[in-house]
């Protein structure tokens, strides 16, 4: 791991050079706790979890990719699984050269150091933006917000995608009053980022770019850009023409890219969802976004933009997930760091700030209730939950935040210290403690590992549970409908199935349940659905 780590750190260089050759001395100083502070938060146990739910998606086609050496055409226990480009796995393997294995580390690693990367990136776009003490602002903000965090540490490409959306609008503020070669990488970096995981990569950047207005238009129409145009679709067509055909390649960029956008297929969430959803993503921050997104007399449009651009064209599509919009914190970061930090703002934006703060000190006031013994405030199977990990641990941070909190509303901290170390503490906490306990709860990787060993996966089928695959070790062979199943199993294919019990319920199947995933009492009739069950041949 310390290998690992050093390693990493030559990765996530540059972010830090970028903010080293931006920022005076004091400044400098600061940004680079923050990314330390930042590694530290995203890297602590990273690959002690198992992967749970799409994650296992990622790191099972990244490590069929490496058995097969097929870096062109996903797989998914041995079938095609083109719904995401290719771009995002092979950061994958490249973090499985650092790991030495295609782990939950490795699947994880490239997110941690885009999270990094990002915060670095924002720092220095804020400070470019609103001045360093906003800069420094909007890189603890973005990196202590909860959903970039968590996102951070997890195997899929949504932080990979927003960090790259933020790089080009850094990009473009650093460049953008002017034509040049900047106009050609700018191209290449949305292309190279829409290979990650789909053509957001480019229509958010230059959606925001567009609706800055009269920058947009001087470089999109300078000789650069008729350059940069072709180039880039052939960076990013290129995967595709190798990979051979549309159906596995060129096809999924229309269904998931084009058509999802008016008529999805699944993930048709309703057309507020956003409007909630960047209150928790950006927790416990948001609490000062309506301040931030009151204009202020002097301050730059771009960061508004930037977050009214992704916001509006993610609310725009049929296809809506809360985890879509993570694209949009870097804006918020920014326009949080802003309005912290601003000596003059309008009394709206004034009493709106004040009211954030009234909002995070009743929020660390309601931290102490972590500490409670879940049976003492729940009741039936709720009740039974195991009481956190540390509790006294907990306890001592909520003292701490009681006394932040009330040393501030007397006036006498004027500093963001307080809420900065609070926020990276609790984070901490969560991914360092409380989660991985959490993770000792879960019965499904010790029950397939049971399954596995029990079978040996010879003659072992899944059904509906391909998740459960990477556990597994290895591809079996996997089915989708009752018939296919139930012919496989008449025919002696199949000796033993593994599905979740919902799946199976109201199926003849000509099997025996012979073990059944253990439940927890606090768990409810969805999480029973989910358990896994595993089926032999035969009455």
């Amino acid at each position: 791991m310390v290998k690992c780590v050093a390693r990493w750190v030559a990765l996530v260089s540059p972010a830090a050079g970028v903010v080293h050759r931006v920022m005076d001395r004091p400044a400098r100083t600061l940004s680079i706790l923050i990314l330390l502070a930042t590694a530290g938060l995203y890297l602590v146990r990273l690959g002690d979890r198992a992967v749970v739910s799409e994650e296992a998606r990622w790191a099972t086609v990244a490590r069929e990719m490496a058995a097969s050496g097929d870096y062109l055409h996903p797989t998914m226990n041995a079938r095609p699984y083109p719904d995401k480009p290719a771009g995002s796995y092979w950061l994958i393997l490249l973090a499985a050269k650092l790991t030495g294995d295609t782990d939950e580390l490795a699947a994880r690693l490239p997110a941690a150091v885009a999270g990094v990367v990002g915060v670095g990136l924002v720092m220095s776009l804020g400070r470019r933006l609103h001045g360093p003490a906003a800069g420094l602002t909007a890189g603890v903000v973005l990196a202590t917000s909860y959903g970039f965090a968590f996102y951070s540490r997890r195997a899929t490409a949504d932080t990979e995608t927003a960090t790259g959306v933020l790089a080009a609008v850094w990009l473009y503020a650093r460049c953008g009053g002017r034509g040049g070669p900047w106009v050609v990488g700018l191209w290449l970096l949305m292309a190279g980022v829409s290979l990650l995981k789909g053509l957001p990569g480019v229509a958010l950047p230059v959606a925001v770019f567009l609706l800055h207005g009269g920058r947009a238009a001087r470089w999109l129409l300078t000789p650069w850009t008729l350059l940069a145009v072709p180039l880039a679709a052939a960076v990013y067509l290129a995967p595709f023409v190798l990979a051979g055909g549309a159906d596995g390649g060129l096809g999924m960029v229309w269904r998931e890219n084009v058509r999802r956008f008016v008529a999805p297929h699944n993930h048709a969430g309703p057309v507020w969802l956003y409007a909630a959803a960047v209150w928790v993503l950006a927790a416990p921050w948001a609490a000062f976004l309506p301040a931030a997104l009151v204009p202020a007399k002097g301050d730059d449009r771009l960061a508004r933009l930037y977050f009214w651009a992704v916001f509006l064209l993610f609310t725009a599509s049929a296809s809506r997930r809360s985890y879509y919009l993570l694209p949009v914190l870097p804006a918020v970061a920014l326009l949080v760091g802003r309005v912290l930090t601003a000596p003059d703002l309008p009394p709206l934006a004034r009493r709106l700030r004040a009211a954030g703060w009234v909002v995070l000190g009743v929020a660390a006031v309601a931290l102490g209730l972590a500490a409670v013994p879940p049976g003492w405030v729940l009741t039936g199977p709720a009740g039974e939950l195991p009481p956190l990990p540390a509790r006294g641990l907990v306890l001592a941070g909520w003292l701490a935040a009681v006394a932040a909190t009330v040393a501030t509303a007397a006036g006498r901290v004027r500093s963001l210290v307080p809420a900065a170390v609070g926020a990276f503490g609790v984070l901490g906490y969560v991914f360092g403690l409380a989660l991985p306990a959490a993770d000792g709860q879960r019965t499904s990787r010790p029950f397939v590992h049971q399954v596995r060993d029990r079978t040996g996966c010879d003659g072992l089928a899944v059904y509906r549970g391909r998740d459960a695959v990477f556990d597994l070790g290895r591809p079996v062979p996997e089915f989708l409908t009752p018939e296919e199943l139930a012919e496989a199993l008449a025919t002696g294919r199949v000796t033993w199935v593994l599905a979740p019990r919902r799946h199976l319920a109201g199926l003849d199947l000509a099997a025996t349940v012979v073990a059944e995933e253990p439940g927890r009492p606090w768990e409810g009739p969805d999480q029973a659905g989910d358990k896994l069950v595993l089926l032999r041949a035969g009455r």
